[in-house]
């Protein structure tokens, strides 16, 4: 074993080569009297040595095994302190160790930690001496991330399912099992399970207040990005705290530690926080660190970039510069000083496995003031990873939000719709919410719903905006949902760009449409008119969640070989039939200079199976021509690099059927509070009326739109498996 041990002279560079070293130590590391501020008021830190990796490239991953981890406190916190391993029971031999925390009397540690000859990661507790080791959960699903909350409760991701017998959630892109929160008692009692997001939930961290910021992929068609997001220790009042309004300068955010409290401008008592900052993948869960200051609401966040110098996207990080795994703060919240993991040169799992060698992660006292760096421990065989100060803390109160036991449903609601720092909206222009499902791969289909950026969607069903702007719907419980404001002709103005999920018996109403946060949101008794005419109620069991009848009332998902594919059977494909020559029939040709493949594509409403050739996802047979035609290949060709020959034209605008160049031509009809064909969507004519073609009915335009509006996918969970 290669340690980096201490041979300071004050002000002089490290000695490394003259101990023996090798790639861990950095010669150009300056020691610092008392560790850059360490030693002041801590006797001992404990961290996580970890097997080194070139695995870990998303950050969403938790379940990339690799044996010989262990957890370690060292005491003094220096390179020539004493180093214990708190995990030598031989129960751990051969186990990894993902993440771990410290109790509020600094007397307990849990962690997660998957066993030699075990396929889950699950939960224990050991004393702060590496005394008394004791497994709390167990069975075939993952438990990771733990976090003591108050209540002598410890918070968890899990790969469990809150829906008995239903398959958890798979992600968009890898298709990997998605993690939701849960808690359970410290004697491994209890367990509760909160509300689902279609991807994964990780890194929960507690704040002063007692509330938990943690990281949401938050992935909703072209929104594909890590933000964080605040929860209650109880599971409740879900809400978004940085990140997800282009506040801040990378994709992903993670791995948040509280630094201290402070009012903001308007009176609110907030926090302040370190996170990482990078991309979503590729860079092991590394990137710059972020001083980032919540404010009164996640538009009005701000932050501070504590490393210029190191990337926060996919690009090499360099020598000297690397990147940062995790911080923790240390001292004086105002001396900027964190003790974190940071490794050298290129951290990218692409760039590490061409040099087929690691990255080195090593323990430092980060001085963000001056920007230095004060080693503490680096082995160069781990990764050192997860420090943190042993020292006792307060604990904070319980923050929970309202919840009526009785009631089994999640109920959502706004006061005014119109109310939204996102939109403008006119009085009156909105009919009804639109309330949507999320969920994904799990059900049965192949990895793809289709050729657009979405899960899979469902419709819930839609509610009245009363004449005040405020809406209110009973929705089933940890079930990820969305809203669309809808218009008269039942296009959607306004979507709700990200998954919400609550408890049985919580309520959540907003101030508006994604209103300002920084605003307090009070119901009065008898003043909301949705209120007093009582929750619209479209709970229902999942099995009654899907329906073969296509017609407004009784519509949930719009499978575009079933729903769709008949409507342009009887009123489309005389004309639309693949003939170039045809009016209405455009061509173009794609070369795909990646796989050195081509192929042409003639606009074409037939149902019959057309394989794909180009594009880096090339999906073989699995959808249509007028599938194709319709949504075309933008996220099948995906990195590729293809030159497009011809007239190519995007006919769908998936999201959005208001924006689609196909709704535009067909001009839909007002559809609400009655049909009427005399009033349409847009000036000029309606096809394929204006060609002596037979216009298309109330319910067959709304197919179309909703099809579109929901993602613009072909499969659906009316499509059974096996059918494709």
């Amino acid at each position: 074993m290669q340690i980096c041990k201490a041979a300071w002279v004050i002000g002089s560079l490290w000695a490394c080569a003259a101990l023996g070293a090798t790639g861990g130590c950095r010669s150009s590391e300056t020691k610092d009297p008392g560790g850059g501020g360490l030693l002041q008021d801590v006797d001992s830190i404990v961290f996580v040595q970890r097997a080194a990796r070139n695995g870990m490239g998303n950050v969403f991953a938790y379940t990339d095994y690799k044996p010989g981890a262990r957890l370690v406190k060292l005491s003094p916190p220096s390179a020539d302190g004493n180093l214990t391993n708190l995990t030598s029971a031989p129960l751990f031999a051969g186990a990894d160790i993902m993440a771990w925390d410290l109790s509020f009397d600094a007397k307990t540690i849990v962690f997660s930690a998957r066993l030699k000859n075990e396929g889950t990661y699950q939960l224990f507790l050991i004393g702060i001496d590496g005394s008394n080791p004791r497994q709390i959960t167990d069975g075939p699903y993952h438990y990771v991330y733990p976090l003591f909350v108050p209540g002598q409760k410890v918070m968890f991701m899990t790969s469990k399912v809150v829906e008995v017998g239903q398959p958890q959630f798979s992600d968009e892109y890898e298709r990997a099992t998605t993690s939701q929160v849960g808690t359970i008692s410290m004697d491994g009692t209890a367990e509760v399970l909160g509300p689902r997001n279609v991807s994964h939930r990780v890194s929960p961290s507690l704040l002063e207040d007692g509330s938990v910021v943690y990281t949401e992929w938050r992935h909703l068609g072209r929104i594909n990005d890590g933000h964080l997001r605040l929860m209650n220790p109880d599971m409740t009042g879900m809400r978004e705290a940085f990140g997800g309004e282009g506040s801040g300068p990378t994709n992903s955010y993670l791995k948040a530690r509280f630094v201290t409290s402070y009012v903001s401008t308007a009176g609110k008592k907030t926090s302040r926080l370190v996170t990482v900052a990078t991309s979503r993948e590729d860079t092991l869960q590394a990137g710059k660190l972020l001083l980032v200051d919540l404010n009164d609401d996640e538009k009005s966040s701000k932050y501070t970039d504590l490393t210029k110098l190191v990337p926060g996207g996919k690009e090499s990080s360099q020598p000297g510069i690397g990147r940062y795994y995790d911080a923790e703060p240390i001292g004086n919240p105002a001396d900027l000083k964190f003790l974190v993991s940071w490794a050298d040169g290129p951290v990218q799992t692409e760039v590490l496995a061409q040099a087929n060698t690691n990255a080195n992660f090593g323990i430092y006292v980060f001085d963000a003031k001056t920007g230095r760096r004060f080693p503490v421990w680096d082995d160069a065989t781990y990764w050192d990873v997860g420090a943190r100060p042993v020292k006792p803390r307060t604990e904070p109160p319980p923050a929970q939000s309202p919840v009526d036991v009785a009631e089994k449903s999640f109920v959502v609601g706004a006061l005014n719709v119109y109310e939204s720092s996102l939109h403008n909206l006119a009085p009156g222009s909105i009919v009804k919410v639109r309330l949507l499902e999320g969920f994904s791969s799990e059900e049965g289909f192949p990895n793809m719903f289709g050729l657009t950026e979405f899960d899979g969607q469902s419709r819930y069903g839609e509610v009245d905006v009363q004449a005040d702007g405020s809406f209110a719907a009973k929705v089933p419980a940890n079930v990820p949902l969305h809203s669309q404001l809808i218009d008269k002709f039942a296009l959607s103005l306004f979507s709700e760009d990200i998954w919400i999920s609550g408890r049985p018996g919580e309520q959540r109403f907003c101030g508006g449409c994604h209103e300002s946060r920084a605003k307090t949101t009070v119901i009065a008794p008898g003043t909301i008119e949705a209120v007093q005419r009582g929750a619209v109620d479209l709970d229902v069991p999942r099995a009654e969640r899907a329906s073969m009848d296509f017609s407004y009332e009784k519509i949930r998902g719009v499978p575009w070989d079933l729903a769709l594919q008949p409507i342009f059977d009887a009123k489309c494909v005389s004309c639309h039939d693949g003939d170039a020559a045809k009016p209405g029939n455009n061509t173009y040709t794609i070369v795909d200079k990646t796989l050195g493949t081509m192929q042409t594509i003639t606009f074409d409403l037939r149902g019959q199976k057309l394989p794909i050739v180009v594009g880096e996802r090339s999906a073989g047979t699995e959808f249509s021509a007028s599938y194709i035609s319709v949504a075309g290949l933008g996220m099948e060709l995906g990195e590729n690099v293809v030159e497009v020959l011809g007239e190519y034209k995007e006919f769908m605008t998936p999201g959005s059927a208001k924006d689609s160049l196909l709704v535009k031509k067909l001009n839909p009809p007002q559809r609400f509070p009655e049909a009427n064909p005399q009033v349409r969507a847009f000036p000029g004519p309606s096809h394929p009326a204006d060609v002596g073609g037979q216009d298309l009915t109330p319910d067959e335009y709304y197919r179309l739109i909703l099809n579109i509006d929901m993602g613009g996918q072909f499969f659906f969970r009316e499509n059974k498996r096996g059918d494709y």
